[in-house]
C-alpha cells in the first residue's frame, strides 16, 4: 500500500506542475483551448488509455444532446468511430467541466451541463453485461433488468483553477436541490478546486467520499492539502472502474435502416 501510494504522489506531481504553471488553466483563452488544456494536462495524465477522451456532446436514440459542448471520458475501445464531435450516450462514462474561476454563475452553468448528460436516457447495465457488446442469456437476466441494480450510470466533474468561497458554493448546489430547480441524482459527482486546494464531492452517511456503487447522502467539503491530487486521482479511477457500461441496440438500427431501404424500393 505503501509504494502504491507513494508512486500515485510521485505521478501527480506532472499535473500539479501544469496547474502551477497555467497550462492546464490557460487565461485569455477561448473555452475550446480550455477544455482541451484540461484533457492534455488534467486528465489523460490520470487515466489509463482505455479511456477517451474528447471535446464533444453526448446524445441519445431519442435524440436528445447534452446542452453544451464539455470533455467526455468514453469508451476507447468499444465507441463506434462517428468522426464528430457526437458521441452516443452509452459509451460515455462521464462529463467534466472546466473553469478558470469557479463563482455562483459559472457554477449553475456547469451544474445545469451535467445535470443534461445525466439526464439522457440509455437502457442499464447489469451484471450480465460482460462487455459493451456481449450480454450473458443466463436465467434471471430479465430480473436483472428490472432490478434497482444500475451498473452504468453517468458521472460528472468540475474542475477549477480559483473559485469562489466553497460554502457558499455548497449552500447554492442544496438550495438548488431544494426548490426542485435541480435533482440530486443529476448533480456532479466532485468538485475540484486547485488554487484553494479543496475538493466537494458526494458522501456517504459516514463521510467518506461516495463512489457510484456506495450509498449517497449528503455533500461535504474536503481540504485535503497536499494529498488533494491523489485524492482527485483515485477518487476519478475508482469511479471508473465500477462503471459498466451496455452499447446501443445496433441491430435495432440495422432494423430501421433496411426497412427504410425497402421502403425506397417499394416507391
Amino acid at each position: 500500500m505503501r509504494h502504491l501510494l507513494e508512486a500515485i504522489r510521485q505521478h501527480v506531481v506532472l499535473v500539479e506542475q501544469s496547474v502551477r504553471s497555467g497550462h492546464a488553466f490557460p487565461e485569455s483563452s477561448s473555452r475550446e483551448q480550455q477544455l482541451s488544456a484540461l484533457i492534455e494536462f488534467v486528465l489523460r495524465p490520470m487515466l489509463p488509455l482505455r479511456y477517451g477522451l474528447m471535446v464533444g456532446s453526448a446524445f441519445s436514440t431519442d435524440d436528445l444532446v447534452t446542452r453544451e459542448d464539455a470533455v467526455l471520458i468514453y469508451d476507447s475501445l468499444y465507441a463506434l468511430p462517428l468522426g464528430s464531435r457526437l458521441t452516443a450516450c452509452e459509451y460515455v462514462y462521464a462529463l467534466c467541466e472546466t473553469r478558470l474561476h469557479l463563482d455562483g454563475d459559472q457554477f449553475v452553468e456547469a451544474l445545469h451541463n451535467i445535470a443534461s448528460l445525466k439526464k439522457l436516457h440509455r437502457a442499464k447495465a447489469t451484471a450480465h453485461d460482460v462487455s459493451p457488446t456481449h450480454h450473458l442469456g443466463l436465467f434471471g437476466a430479465r430480473y436483472a433488468q428490472l432490478s434497482d441494480d444500475k451498473l452504468n450510470p453517468y458521472l460528472g466533474y468540475i474542475f477549477a483553477r480559483t473559485s469562489a468561497d466553497p460554502r457558499a458554493l455548497h449552500q447554492q448546489l442544496e438550495w438548488l436541490i431544494e426548490t426542485d430547480a435541480l435533482r440530486a441524482e443529476h448533480t456532479p459527482d466532485a468538485v475540484v478546486c486547485f488554487d484553494e486546494g479543496w475538493i466537494l464531492t458526494r458522501q456517504t452517511l459516514a463521510g467518506e467520499p461516495a463512489v457510484p456503487r456506495s450509498s449517497f447522502a449528503k455533500f461535504g467539503v474536503w481540504r485535503p492539502g497536499a494529498n488533494l491530487l491523489p485524492l482527485v486521482y483515485l477518487l476519478l479511477n475508482v469511479s471508473l472502474s465500477q462503471i459498466q457500461l451496455r452499447g446501443p441496440d445496433l441491430l435495432r438500427v440495422l432494423s430501421v435502416l433496411a426497412r427504410q431501404r425497402g421502403d425506397s424500393r417499394a416507391h
